[in-house]
């Protein structure tokens, strides 16, 4: 398609961990905003050549990806279009970049994908805001001869198979981590302990394999008191906290399918006056929960990869640009991050998470 820069307008709202105040009740939403990619930031020499070592040695400048994020109303998700786009950067491809407002928000996805495939990209780079919902924008990708790599969160084997074809998934093995964040606390608490969980978004894979390789692992030890989907929202977590507090007041556990989630619970625990006896599990990375790692305020988080995928996206759509084969499947991996490494990997993670700027 004719060579050109799109725009890279975001229809988001405030990323919440870089603006949240959190003694203000746990709301991780601060109005609707706008950001912007900062396409002037520099991309490191180093990136270029390790994007460029991973790709057919061609000019790519003809091409435009557009990435439909989840949303970017959460910091993880701002560094997975943030690696999209340096990556692009780094190949000389076009990109836009779009995500929905919230976390489950498959009415606006479907929407930027129908918008991709009217304007004519050469390729789709999708989180899906769920595992199921979208087949109808997909359908319309395949019937454009328009190429799909899912990231992150992996659409589920029903809608594949109603597309009849292979979409290729790089992303967590979140039954693994989950298992993980369960091993830590099996070993904390060998004689059991009252544990709450909270959830992600109903119907997701990424909440489903977080909460069965958790019990996988920790269901010999943990009395399961309660659990309740929070939809990885710092504000709903907060409250769904206060609640299961309020009505078990000899809570020592709660796990967290996301560190906006740990937040919140972690805010209702410090209001009850219970930070001692409750201790908090979290999971993603994001730099707010490596920080509460480091500060005490979580036991751990299960980072992932977010940087990786982004990557990995962006090189398998430039190898089906070149007429190659992407890669099917890649565990892209995670790692359970405690005191002992939470500077280590925050520093990293600092990386990717300056060069998106949200504005009011």
């Amino acid at each position: 398609m004719k060579k050109r820069m799109l725009s890279a307008l975001l229809c988001i709202a405030m990323t919440a961990v870089m603006v949240m105040g959190c003694g203000s009740g746990g709301n991780s939403d601060s109005g609707d905003a706008e950001g912007v990619v900062d396409e002037d930031a520099e991309v490191s020499d180093a990136l270029v050549e390790e994007l460029k070592g991973m790709v057919p040695d061609q000019d790519y400048s003809d091409y435009t990806i557009g990435f439909c994020g989840m949303t970017l109303n959460n910091e993880y998700h701002i560094i997975v279009a943030n690696a999209v786009q340096q990556s692009c950067k780094a190949l000389g491809i076009n990109v836009e970049i779009q995500a929905g407002s919230q976390h489950q928000s498959v009415e606006e996805q479907l929407t930027i994908i129908e918008n991709y495939i009217s304007q004519g990209v050469d390729g789709i780079i999708l989180v899906p805001a769920a595992s199921e919902g979208l087949i109808s924008a997909l359908q319309e990708c395949k019937n454009a001869d328009i190429p799909v790599i899912n990231l992150d969160t992996k659409l589920d084997d029903n809608t594949l198979e109603t597309l009849g074809e292979d979409i290729p998934f790089y992303g967590t093995d979140n039954y693994k981590g989950g298992q993980l964040v369960g091993e830590e606390v099996a070993e904390m608490y060998p004689d059991g302990c009252k544990t709450a969980i909270l959830r992600g978004v109903q119907g997701q894979t990424n909440d489903d394999d977080r909460y069965n390789g958790f019990l996988d692992k920790a269901g010999d030890v943990v009395d399961l008191i309660a659990e309740q989907h929070a939809d990885w929202e710092t504000d709903q977590a907060y409250t769904a906290i206060q609640n299961i507090i309020q009505a078990n007041p000899d809570l020592e556990v709660i796990y967290c399918e996301n560190d906006l989630m740990g937040i919140g619970a972690y805010q209702a625990v410090e209001e009850a006056g219970l930070t001692d006896q409750i201790k908090i599990f979290s999971y993603d990375g994001v730099t707010e929960g490596l920080q509460y790692v480091i500060d005490g305020k979580f036991v751990s988080t299960c980072a992932q990869q977010p940087v990786e995928m982004g990557k990995l996206g962006v090189a398998n759509m430039a190898k089906i640009f070149a007429g190659e084969e992407a890669e099917s499947y890649i565990d892209t991996g995670c790692e359970l991050v405690t005191s002992d490494n939470a500077q280590e990997v925050l520093d990293m993670t600092n990386q990717y998470t300056a060069e998106i700027s949200p504005t009011n």
